[in-house]
């Protein structure tokens, strides 16, 4: 009987996690946001498969090697806070923060997979190539749906009730919070220096059909936000030897563009969601008009449990006990997700989230000084702008409460951290302070 001789080869099997990656990640905003169960489940699952996945390589190569980021300890810390909410009875509603706990797993070994993956520039590379190329298709089939709307998404599904879809997202602001992620990187791409012009128009063209997306979106915090975004990246991206190509003209012509390009397109509801605003001082049932009194009401909810909260994902469960005025609608998010976060986690959850941003401004601080030598760290500041600008919508609504926003989130934080080498620099070189477990 011929011998058939079976080799394990780890490379091939780590080669499909970047890969892997972004289908999860692709999946994630296809699925409605993987704000249904049943994609949320599927998401969830993936990304710890693809953990699985890169642990199963490495222990066939017979090494188990990784780095800590210093982002780690606040997330881990946090996810910490939820199982103990969660299984120890400090929770409201126990399975709600359950549920929550499995998601903060999943996308914390996600952000550290791509952590440890995204350490050439070559990966780096290709990885945020690949998201920019998805944002700006899946930004093609929201505006084609935009202006063909039948009220169903992907024109066949039934929109759940107090849904404002667009794209492939239940909720428009969150469709918005999920682009403005990518368009810093887009902007990247955009003012690098090409030896053919047409890829500069290539990336132009990107960041313009994901700027006139977020307009036609009518989100109005996106649109801010955008405008905001591009002269933050500006500044904080802008290569040494800046060209007249790279004054300031070229963000504001891009929204300008944007902007006659949406009012060319606009069925007049773009125009009347802007004004709207009045609908604060007016009689009509909506968020505009009680979102300050909700943030007033989320007071009472955090003094009631003041050190450790009700459990993450329970502010739906208690809002109505603490509700100052009248409405026929249930209100499961306080639309600031700073407030809800102190009335599910307390204030050791508080301590927990300033721990992250503390950290988080400390390494963005290190890569932002970095751009400024190096083209290829150019790339980590737009990351950080990206989450910048969704942390600065979180004060107004929830982006990151939707997994396919908290996922997209935690790659660009796995970008903006990622151990990258500069060019002729000794292998032991590393940006940040990390920890390596290696076995051999």
């Amino acid at each position: 009987m011929a011998r058939v001789r079976v080799e394990y080869r780890p490379e091939r099997l780590e080669e499909l996690l970047l890969p892997g990656a972004g289908l999860v990640l692709a999946f994630a905003a296809l699925s409605f946001g993987a704000a249904p169960v049943w994609a949320r489940g599927v998401v969830e699952l993936s990304a710890l498969a693809l953990v699985g996945l890169w642990w199963t390589a490495s222990a066939l190569r017979g090494e188990m090697r990784f780095y800590l980021p210093a982002l780690f300890f606040p997330l881990l810390a946090i996810f910490l806070l939820a199982c103990l909410q969660g299984y120890a009875g400090l929770s409201v509603y126990p399975p709600a923060t359950r549920a929550e706990v499995w998601e903060l797993l999943a996308v914390g070994a996600f952000f550290l997979l791509l952590h440890n993956q995204l350490s050439s520039l070559a990966r780096l590379e290709r990885f945020t190539t690949g998201l920019l190329l998805f944002a700006a298709a899946l930004a093609v089939f929201g505006i084609l749906q935009s202006v063909s709307f039948n009220g169903r998404l992907y024109w066949t599904w039934e929109v759940p009730q107090g849904g404002t879809p667009f794209g492939p997202f239940i909720n428009r602001n969150h469709y918005a919070a999920w682009v403005l992620l990518l368009v810093p990187l887009a902007w990247v791409k955009l003012t690098r220096h090409h030896r053919r012009r047409e890829l500069q128009f290539f990336w132009g063209l990107v960041l313009f059909l994901l700027g006139l997306s977020i307009m036609l979106s009518r989100s109005r915090a996106g649109t801010v936000l955008f405008v905001l975004g591009l002269l933050l990246v500006w500044f904080f991206a802008r290569p040494r030897r800046s060209s007249g190509r790279l004054r300031v003209w070229l963000p504001l012509g891009l929204i300008l563009l944007a902007a006659l390009v949406t009012l060319a397109l606009d069925t007049g509801k773009v125009v009347s969601r802007w004004g709207a605003l009045g609908e604060a001082l007016g009689g009509t049932e909506t968020g505009d008009r009680y979102r300050w009194q909700i943030w007033r009401d989320t007071g009472g909810m955090i003094a009631d449990r003041l050190w450790l909260g009700s459990g993450l994902e329970t502010f739906g469960v208690l809002s109505d006990s603490y509700r100052s005025f009248y409405s026929g609608r249930q209100w499961l998010r306080a639309h600031n997700d700073y407030l809800q976060w102190l009335a599910e986690t307390g204030l050791v959850g508080g301590a927990l989230a300033l721990w992250f941003l503390v950290v988080f401004a400390r390494t963005a601080a290190e890569k932002l000084r970095l751009a400024q030598q190096d083209p290829q760290w150019r790339l980590s500041a737009g990351a950080f702008v990206g989450c910048l600008l969704v942390l600065l919508h979180s004060l107004v609504d929830f982006p990151l409460r939707v997994p396919a926003n908290a996922l997209l989130f935690a790659a660009l934080l796995a970008v903006l951290s990622a151990p990258v080498m500069l060019e002729q620099s000794p292998p032991h070189s590393r940006l940040i302070d990390e920890v390596e477990f290696r076995r051999v």
